[in-house]
């Protein structure tokens, strides 16, 4: 399905057609049996599995998670919420083996998630990964390889993709109602705490550490490493970069209409805050990605910032046309504004279509996490590749996490193939950063 068939038939419309066609009342041949890697309490993967199950036909199978107190707890809501018990596996590998799991829903930090999904689309089952779907470029040629040769179900977990305001906003962009769009404009705005300084300490008795750091090269226990704080430390995460700007950095590029790659990108900022600590990515960034049309993508990023919000939100998109401009808010409220700057209309799914001049929070996270789990159960029971964020979309967003990282890390601008995505120019320290580490009996091909 093309990009102009997607915005003609909605994510949403789609589901349900797909949906009515396959999905018998209640049939046991239809119904998708799935298992979360990665499933803490306080983490994604715990919301992420219980709007699963509000897709008809989805059963989480296998709860899986190095952490002994996250199976167990999994495993009892699930129990709670559906009177039946998944069974609880500690090492994914073992899950890949099962024939009666139809699918993986990888909610695990960043350095598992291109592994998880290069493995699983090589085991015959369905991916779900939640975004940055790769460390690194390199991960993300080899996802689209990998996809290509096994035609394998992959899905990123960036549910704005099945928002029917964003598709409908998206829609009204295309036929024209702030001209020519020409800046997406992105920003993330937080108030986040110190790390502090870890020791090595004892392992928990709860954790399989040696699991738990899967495909990266190994390192000693700190009491600052899990479960959150792995986020800011080069070896296992992407920086604010991968952690946040991809929600609306991809929303922006679609609504710009760029399907290919930057052919330069610039980035600087730093760590600012709370010097000292063990945070090692910079809690600052302004990155900018240039494209071939002379159409570009900015993302302003302060973790740690106690100031105001822009546009009354701390994170979100704004897509400037040369007629008007679309606002893209945290939640599902979507907004149309004409040159010079008068709200003309609102789209709130919440409250019916074309809402004029509502702008109120009413959706949330969870609205769009069943649509878009909708979407890859429905394409799982049809054995279609066609998802709401499939491997090319998914790597050319993912792709600007990777690309800003190299150009703030690497101190120099970062040129790229606009076709393909392949490295034109860097600095030697940015151009190392295209591919990783892997810890022995790990590496991807």
């Amino acid at each position: 399905m093309n990009r102009r068939d997607f915005l003609k038939t909605g994510t949403g419309l789609f589901a349900v057609g797909m949906t009515g066609r396959v999905l018998g009342a209640g049939a046991a041949s239809n119904r998708v049996r799935l298992a979360v890697m990665g499933c803490h309490e306080k983490g994604r993967g715990f919301g992420v599995m219980q709007n699963a199950i509000k897709v008809p036909g989805v059963e989480i199978a296998v709860v899986c998670d190095v952490d002994s107190r996250a199976r167990a707890a999994a495993a009892a809501k699930i129990q709670q919420l559906t009177g039946v018990a998944p069974r609880q596996e500690k090492d994914v590998r073992k899950v890949l083996g099962m024939p009666d799991v139809d699918g993986i829903l990888c909610e695990t930090p960043d350095h598992w998630h291109a592994w998880m999904a290069w493995a699983a689309m090589k085991a015959g089952k369905a991916v779900y990964v939640e975004k940055p779907c790769s460390f690194c470029q390199r991960e993300s040629e080899i996802l689209l390889a990998t996809q290509r040769a096994t035609n394998g179900i992959f899905q990123m977990g960036n549910q704005r993709r099945s928002s029917a305001d964003v598709i409908s906003a998206i829609q009204a962009i295309r036929q024209g109602a702030i001209g020519t769009p020409v800046w997406g404009k992105t920003w993330y705005m937080a108030r986040r705490p110190p790390i502090g300084k870890g020791k090595v300490a004892a392992v928990p008795e709860w954790l399989d550490w040696d699991l738990w750091q899967g495909p990266a090269p190994r390192t000693a226990f700190h009491d600052n490493y899990v479960h959150y704080n792995w986020h800011w430390f080069l070896r296992w995460g992407t920086g604010e970069n991968g952690n946040n700007a991809p929600h609306f950095t991809d929303i922006v590029r679609w609504a710009l209409g760029e399907d290919g790659y930057p052919v330069r990108t610039s980035a600087g900022g730093g760590r600012f805050f709370y010097p000292g600590d063990d945070w090692e990515w910079p809690d600052s960034v302004n990155a900018t990605w240039e494209f071939a049309d002379r159409k570009f993508i900015t993302w302003e990023c302060v973790s740690c910032v106690n100031g105001q919000p822009y546009m009354g939100v701390n994170t979100g998109g704004m897509v400037y046309g040369l007629e008007g401009s679309v606002l893209f808010r945290p939640n599902e409220t979507t907004a149309l504004f004409d040159s010079k700057g008068k709200l003309v209309r609102a789209w709130n799914a919440a409250k019916g279509k074309g809402a004029t001049g509502d702008l109120s929070k009413t959706m949330s996270f969870a609205n769009m996490d069943v649509a878009h789990l909708r979407r890859y159960v429905d394409c799982i029971r049809a054995k279609d590749t066609r998802t709401a964020s499939p491997v090319d979309e998914a790597v050319k967003s993912v792709s600007l996490t990777h690309f800003a990282n190299m150009a703030q890390l690497g101190g120099g601008d970062v040129r790229t193939d606009p076709k393909t995505g392949a490295l034109v120019s860097a600095t030697p320290a940015a151009a190392k950063l295209w591919n990783r580490e892997y810890a022995t009996g790990w590496a991807m091909s």
